[in-house]
């Protein structure tokens, strides 16, 4: 653990996420479904979509900016697909909502693709993907976000890092679970290593100036590098046509920040559950599930690696340690969560070690 962060009980990250949202006009249900995606997302070390976030969610809906009571509104419907307006509100209740949807779709008819348009940030992605794991079906989600990216050759921000997950069930101790942004690292990364006062790695982000830089306020000001170089790029884009140009959502430069306080955001993203048995006999598909993993974890390895691990493994197998031992959040972090709860008047307990 980094020597600038403490460890927080998880518990009280969820109470201290309900009780700010339900202070400001957040109802109850939906207050805690946003705190546990945004709790889900530290437990698994994404801190870069955990509380850190949380402040800026309340300035725009004190701002006016979002809505506080997330209201879905069906727009279109056909079969196995169906598109939401989320009217302004939060990303998570509504990604928590179109996954259901598309869970229900697949039953009905082995997929189900629900897109929402109107929406604002919904933390990880992989917590809606993931929700699709106990109905053994394949989860798929991706968002797009506002640009911090150049286009493969630019110098200019013009795509968000816009990420996609692939939840896939296995039938064995740990599923498979990709979540992974469309640049080097997701932007909010270069915000956690500035809250942290830490430099980053060269490679993650250009200055300015379009030069490579390990200080994140430099980044902050320049643009991240995509994965991959083009390849990366061109994943981008795609998911910026899928959830910004299908959706009716926002896109590149026409999408605001999370941390833009002079206009409303319009996020789109997509969802989309895959019935396992609508192609497979479940009993077949596990065991060619298992034969695939003894492939990869049994594969010769690199000197120093003593494992090969499953995507989402690490993250699988961190979430167990930080719910029993706390969960290390920045200092700089927990004192500007106890500082917007005294300003909003509510008390919290972030008790830490």
């Amino acid at each position: 653990m980094a020597a600038n962060a403490v460890l927080v009980p998880a518990e009280a990250l969820l109470e201290t996420c309900r009780r700010i949202l339900e202070k400001v006009g957040v109802p109850p249900e939906q207050a805690r479904i946003i705190a546990e995606v945004t709790v889900e997302a530290d437990l698994r070390g994404i801190g870069s979509h955990g509380v850190l976030r949380l402040p800026a969610y309340v300035h725009r809906v004190r701002a006016g900016l979002m809505t506080a009571d997330t209201q879905l509104k069906v727009v279109r419907e056909r079969g196995a697909t169906v598109l939401l307006d989320a009217q302004g509100g939060f990303g998570q209740v509504a990604g928590v909502y179109a996954m259901n949807q598309a869970i229900e779709r697949a039953r009905q008819h082995g997929v189900g693709f629900v897109a929402v348009r109107n929406a604002n940030h919904f933390g990880i992605a992989a917590y809606y993907t993931m929700m699709a794991l106990p109905h053994r079906m394949i989860g798929i989600a991706a968002t797009n976000a506002a640009p911090s990216m150049a286009a493969w050759g630019g110098t200019t921000p013009v795509l968000g890092t816009n990420p996609i997950s692939v939840a896939i069930p296995t039938g064995q101790d740990v599923d498979i679970v990709l979540d992974m942004a469309s640049s080097v690292v997701a932007r909010g990364k270069i915000r956690a290593a500035a809250a942290k006062g830490e430099r980053i790695p060269l490679g993650w982000a250009l200055d300015a100036e379009g030069r490579p830089t390990e200080d994140p306020q430099a980044a902050l000001k320049g643009t991240l590098l995509p994965i991959g170089g083009p390849k990366g790029y061109g994943l981008a884009l795609v998911v910026d046509v899928l959830a910004g140009v299908l959706t009716g959502s926002d896109y590149s430069v026409y999408l605001a920040s999370l941390h833009d306080l002079s206009r409303r955001a319009s996020v789109g993203f997509v969802m989309q559950a895959v019935d396992i048995t609508a192609f497979s006999d479940w009993t077949e598909y596990e065991k060619g599930m298992r034969s695939l993993i003894e492939v990869i974890r049994n594969s010769p390895r690199a000197p120093g690696v003593d494992r090969i691990y499953l995507p989402g493994e690490i993250e699988w197998l961190r979430r167990q340690q930080y719910w029993q031992s706390g969960v290390p959040v920045p200092v700089k972090v927990v004192e500007e969560l106890e500082g917007l709860a005294s300003d909003l008047g509510v008390t919290v307990d972030l008790s830490r070690e």
